[in-house]
Parts: structure tokens; C-alpha cells; sequence
């Protein structure tokens, strides 16, 4: 299940880099497709932008990250934290991404804040604050979007280290509380958010949906401009982008590599500064240069999902005013017949994907139990689909669609769905699910021989939170879902994600604000539903089960 559609995507695009196209009767390996490419100075640029972007990216959210913990895990108001992230997360990449476009750009929220009493603007200027064609925009939006996510992770990963107590020993050595993070906890944190790390320089370097809204135009990402070769008219183009697409693929690894390179450099650095006795060192201004850099990631967060109702709701809203100067519902109103029609669309995609990812999460996981290789190689194959880039893999899978002719169907999509929500799925429900104590159902399968009853009624309610959490991050997993709709719906299937992303850029600013925040509020609500849910599910059970009987 897991291997056919890695294998045919990789064949699917591995084959036309080196001009081997069945569908046009070329058999003969070449590398005339790979001498095109070297001549393209789009594609160099594009991987420039591509790589540097993304590596940028990914070290500034990490930064703020790791500094924000170090700075406030001491204190009792961080654990509430994780709360107040966790609706960032659930929102879609492109729904953030719209909101940062209406806040940065030269008529945006930040302009209209301070003009005319401070820049004396009467009308936007002529400034280039989004698509700029260094990647500035980009790697803030990638910033603000990534670094609750690793927050979120380091705060899950540092509870297995019990921080405080290597801390607390420390300063009764004389260290500084900074520098004994710096060089006690830190370096073991890292290898257990190595993955998480990867996860987001892979989808840094080789995001699409986010690139197209607030990323530079000329040139584009190499990840961009791979969508448009491989859409191009000219049946040429299509070998060309195969021969990019598993450059791109190798520029991931390679990057990845580099990254693991200097994390393990500057690993060795503080343990040889460590050596030396200085009880007080530099990463105490690294860290609060880093705090706040996400204090200000986090407020920008908040902004994004501030000003999307405000344009959705508006009627005028003239520059430089700093609230609309008329309120309005008529834009939901306009929008309702295409938001049911998307929204309805978006919602069986996400339910049915969700669910299938979900049972097919289980069966791996129980089967787990069982035989712990065959755990290790799924371990290993769920990370296949999320460290590749998406426009390689699913370029070759799009091939292979076309070969079946399964292309522009809805089940296509769906299946799509599933392969990349499948892993977070896996991910999220393996800690808690191999935790779980197994003898409650060995005992219960020695009162009542029947074992898939016992699974039901005991397993799988005595792990109901950690089943909605993940149904919940699976969900907006698949709801973010842009070049899998895209490229497996050919343009028949469309949700509100591929919608809004193609207005992002037609200047309706209300439109694609009012499809951004339905966008937003499905994941939102079934966070929601996951938390509230768990807490009187028991409750509810036992009180019908006891009036039925």
C-alpha cells in the first residue's frame, strides 16, 4: 500500500528525466533532457531561491523556537503555551499565508497603521513588501507558520528529558540558567526533534501553495517553477521538469545533510566550551534575540487570523484607514453558493481520507506489536512521503494515474490525500498507542472471547483523546492538501484550498478572505470537537447504554 505509489512516482519521473516516454514511442536513454536543463537560467536561480529560502527559513524557526523554550520554560504561564499554538497549527498554510499578504503588502493592515501621522502616505506606496525577489516575504511567512510547529514539538520532546533537574545542578555549579540549556539540555534535545526538523527544511525548501502567494515572481522557487513546466503546452517541457524535479529531490538530501553537519559542528562547540569552566557565555543574547523574534512570529500569527474576518466582513475600506469604514455579511452571502459547494468538497475529501489513513494508522500499529521489524520498515516508509518533495513525487504519480487512466477522478484525489496524511496520522498515534498497557485487553479477551469486541469497547476507548487528536491533525493535514488536489483532480476537483490559492492573486480581496477563513474554520472546529468530545464521551455512553438496558 505504501510502496506502489512511492514506487510508481519515482519511476514516473525517473523514466521521461532520461527520455524514456512510452506514451510517445521513445524508448532510447538520453541525457538530452538533463543538457536542456543546464541551459535554463530559471532553473538555477529557482534552486538558488529554493535553497536558500528554505534553509533560512528553517534555522530562523528553529531559533525562535529553541529560544522562546530556554527563556520561558521555567515559568508557569509557558505550559499554557501549548494551548494557544495549537489552533495555529490547525490552520492551513494558505489561509496564513493570504492573511500575512493583507498585512504586508504596501496597502496592507501594518501600512494603514501608521499613515498618514507617521509615514504621510495618503495612498499605498510603491513599495515592494511582498514578492520581493529575495524571499523575504517568503521566508516570514514560512517562519511564522514553522515555528509553532517545532515549538510544539520541542515541548514534547524536552518533557522526556526532565530539564529541570540537569538545570537545577547546574546553576549550583554557577552556570548560568541560559548557558546550562546551551550546553546540557539543547544538545540532547536535538536528536529527538531531528525528524521534525526534516520534515520542515523538506517543506521549506519545496512548498508550492505558499511560494505562489507572497513568494518573488521573477524568478520563482524551482518548486513553482517545476508546476508550470510540467503544465506547459510543449510536450518538451515535460522531460525537462522530471530531470528538475530529481535535482530538487537531491538538493532536499543534500541540504538535509548539511544541516545534520552543522547541528553535530555545533553540538561538539558546546561541549568544548563546556570543558573550559566559563560559567557565563554569548547564547544568553542569542537567546533573547531569538525570544524576540518569536514574540514577534507569534503576534504576526495572530494578526493573519485577525485581519481575514475583518476583509471578509467588510463593505469599504478605504487607505489609510485603519478599520473598514462599513460592515457588511453581503460578501458570505455572494460566496455562499461556491463555499458550499468547495466547503462540501473539501469536507468528504477530509473525512474520507482522515478515515482510511486512520484505520490503515491502526492496523500498522497493532500489527507493530506483533513483529517489531515490520515496525521499523513502516517507520521508515512513513517518511517517505513527507521528506520527498510533493512536486517530485507526485509528478511521477500523476504519470502513472494517466497510465491507469484513474486521472481527474475524485477516488484519485482521495487516495492522494491519504498517502500524505497517512504518515502525520502515523506519527501523532504511535507514542500513545505503543504505550498503552496491553494486559487490560488480554485480561478482558480471557472473560469474553471476543477479541475485535474487546479491541472496540476497550482499546480504542481507553485511547478516545489521543484517536481525536489525531483524527484532528489529520484533518487539517488534508484540508491544506494543494498539489494533491491539483495534480490528481486535474482542475475537475477543486476545494476551497486550490480556490483560494488561485485568487489569492486577483486582487478580490474580500472573496479570497472569506474562503481563507472558511478554510481556517473547518480544522478549527474539529480541533475543537477533539477536545471537547474525549471529556464526555464516557459520561454519555454509560448514561445510554444504562436507560437502554
Amino acid at each position: 500500500m505504501l510502496c506502489t505509489p512511492i514506487l510508481v512516482g519515482v519511476t514516473g519521473v525517473l523514466l521521461p528525466s532520461f527520455g524514456v516516454e512510452p506514451a510517445f514511442g521513445r524508448y532510447a536513454l538520453n541525457l538530452s533532457h538533463w543538457h536542456a536543463l543546464g541551459l535554463e537560467p530559471e532553473f538555477w536561480s529557482g534552486l538558488w531561491l529554493s535553497i536558500s529560502s528554505g534553509f533560512l527559513a528553517t534555522l530562523l524557526a528553529y531559533w525562535f523556537a529553541s529560544s522562546l523554550l530556554v527563556s520561558c520554560y521555567h515559568r508557569p504561564w509557558f505550559q499554557r503555551l501549548q494551548s494557544f499554538i495549537t489552533p495555529i497549527l490547525s490552520i492551513p498554510h494558505a489561509a496564513m499565508t493570504i492573511g500575512l499578504l493583507f498585512l504586508l503588502a504596501p496597502s496592507g493592515w501594518l501600512a494603514r497603521w501608521f499613515s498618514p501621522w507617521l509615514t504621510g502616505w495618503d495612498r499605498p506606496p510603491n513599495l515592494l513588501t511582498t514578492q520581493d525577489p529575495f524571499g523575504i516575504s517568503l521566508i516570514l511567512a514560512l517562519v511564522i507558520k514553522e515555528m509553532p510547529y517545532l515549538l510544539f514539538a520541542l515541548l514534547a520532546a524536552v518533557t522526556q528529558l526532565q530539564p529541570n533537574q540537569h538545570i537545577d545542578t547546574a546553576r549550583l555549579l554557577g552556570y548560568q540558567r541560559t548557558t546550562a540549556w546551551h550546553f546540557i539540555v539543547l544538545p540532547r534535545l536535538y536528536p529527538l526533534i531531528r525528524l521534525p526538523i526534516f520534515i520542515v527544511l523538506a517543506f521549506n525548501l519545496t512548498v508550492v501553495d505558499v511560494a505562489m502567494i507572497i513568494g518573488p515572481n521573477t524568478p520563482s522557487t524551482l518548486a513553482v517553477t517545476l508546476l508550470r513546466w510540467f503544465n506547459d503546452p510543449s510536450l518538451a517541457m515535460g522531460g525537462i521538469a522530471s530531470a528538475a524535479a530529481i535535482v530538487l529531490a537531491l538538493a532536499v538530501v543534500i541540504t538535509m545533510l548539511v544541516w545534520h553537519g552543522l547541528a553535530k559542528s555545533m553540538i561538539a562547540l558546546r561541549h568544548r566550551q563546556s570543558l573550559v569552566g566559563k560559567r557565563r557565555s554569548e547564547t544568553q543574547l542569542i537567546t533573547h534575540v531569538g525570544t524576540a523574534g518569536a514574540y514577534i512570529t507569534l503576534a504576526l500569527s495572530l494578526l493573519t487570523l485577525l485581519i481575514l474576518p475583518l476583509w471578509a466582513f467588510t463593505r469599504r475600506w478605504r487607505f489609510p484607514d485603519s478599520l473598514p469604514n462599513t460592515w457588511t455579511s453581503d460578501n458570505v452571502t455572494r460566496a455562499s453558493r461556491s463555499l458550499i459547494e468547495l466547503g462540501g468538497q473539501s469536507l468528504s475529501l477530509a473525512l474520507v481520507s482522515t478515515t482510511l489513513a486512520l484505520a490503515i494508522t491502526l492496523v500498522f500499529l497493532e500489527r507493530s506489536h506483533a513483529k517489531k521489524a515490520f515496525g521499523h520498515l513502516v517507520d521508515k516508509l512513513m517518511y517517505v512521503p513527507i521528506i520527498l518533495p510533493q512536486i517530485t513525487l507526485l509528478f511521477g504519480v500523476q504519470v502513472g494515474l494517466l497510465w491507469l487512466n484513474l486521472h481527474g477522478t475524485w477516488w484519485s484525489v482521495v487516495a492522494l490525500h491519504t498517502l500524505y496524511v497517512a504518515p502525520y496520522v502515523y506519527l501523532t498515534l504511535k507514542g500513545p498507542y505503543l504505550a498503552y498497557d496491553q494486559r487490560y485487553v488480554e485480561q478482558a479477551n480471557r472473560l469474553r472471547q471476543t477479541p475485535l469486541r474487546n479491541y472496540v469497547d476497550i482499546k480504542l476507548a481507553m485511547l478516545k483523546a489521543p484517536l481525536w487528536a489525531t483524527f484532528a491533525i489529520g484533518f487539517s493535514v488534508s484540508i491544506a492538501q494543494y498539489l494533491p488536489t491539483l495534480m490528481a483532480g486535474e482542475g475537475r476537483i477543486t476545494t476551497l484550498t486550490t480556490e483560494a490559492v488561485s485568487r489569492a492573486a486577483s486582487g478580490d480581496r474580500k472573496l479570497v478572505s472569506v474562503l481563507a477563513l472558511v478554510q481556517s474554520l473547518l480544522p478549527l472546529m474539529v480541533f475543537l470537537m477533539a477536545m471537547v468530545i474525549p471529556k464526555y464521551w464516557t459520561p454519555v455512553r454509560l448514561s445510554l447504554r444504562k436507560r437502554l438496558c
